[in-house]
């Protein structure tokens, strides 16, 4: 029961092409993919994403492998969407493949939907995705929204992610190690042993965010204003070839949709 293989969040450079994409580009375009595959109702339409992602993961050139433990979080909660949908749909109309395949329909729009946002943080480092953020919320700075702080906030969230993965590896094995039986019985006796693990881990994470506000504070952070980068985004052809391919096939989606 290890968690050193999970890499949620982790950033895997390959030098595709869209590891070169200036990252305000892929956050554009993956909003305009996410707004389309949401309303998608059919099967063929399902299909139709499930190409284009196949497509995308290719030209990343990272392994499927890798994807699917990044995805392996979301897992369960597709399952959750599974099993809850069937229940609703069986109740409502009595017929259990009906249910099935609408309840399969749902969760396998909900999966294509997560893999495209954990195809985000794989091909984009932590502090790049932060900078888009940043760029992308700016406009929003007149109306006294704290883009700069969300942007960062999310940008360390990201780079912590694999730390604390690492971190309740350590911790998991600590506790196996002194007996603990963590995979052990049912649901119920499972959460109950599992607390010798969160607990620490609560503690690890409040430290790191006490050094990580102490390091800052010493640096002389005081929030964006004045702030400059240190690699400054550049937009280029790519990305706006990227962002017009990401439009031209959400219309000729809705197009054939109609």
């Amino acid at each position: 029961m290890h968690l050193t293989n999970i890499n949620l969040g982790q950033y895997i450079p390959t030098g595709s092409f869209i590891h070169r994409l200036d990252p305000r580009a892929k956050l554009f375009s993956l909003m305009l993919i996410i707004s389309a595959v949401f309303p998608t109702r059919t099967l063929t339409g399902l299909l139709f994403w499930s190409v284009l992602l196949c497509i995308v993961v290719y030209a990343s050139k990272i392994s499927w492998r890798i994807v699917l433990i990044a995805a392996r979080p979301v897992f369960f909660l597709v399952i959750f969407t599974f099993m809850l949908n069937i229940i609703v749909i069986y109740f409502k109309d009595r017929d259990i493949f009906p249910a099935m395949f609408k309840a399969g329909l749902t969760s396998s729009r909900l999966l294509v939907l997560m893999v495209f946002a954990v195809m985000l943080p794989l091909t984009t480092a932590p502090l790049e995705l932060a900078d888009g953020l940043d760029a992308m919320l700016s406009p929003l700075e007149r109306f006294k929204f704290p883009a700069h702080e969300c942007a960062m906030m999310i940008g360390m969230a990201l780079r912590f992610i694999p730390l604390l993965m690492q971190e309740t590896d350590k911790i998991m094995r600590a506790q196996l190690s002194r007996g603990a039986r963590l995979d052990q019985g049912n649901i119920f006796q499972r959460l109950k042993a599992f607390f010798p693990v969160l607990i620490p881990l609560l503690i690890i994470i409040f430290r790191r965010a006490d050094e990580a506000a102490v390091a800052m504070d010493a640096r002389g952070y005081e929030g964006g204003a004045g702030r400059t980068r240190r690699r400054p985004l550049v937009w280029g052809k790519n990305d706006t070839l990227s962002v017009a391919v990401s439009l031209a096939i959400v219309a000729a989606f809705f197009v054939l949709k109609v």
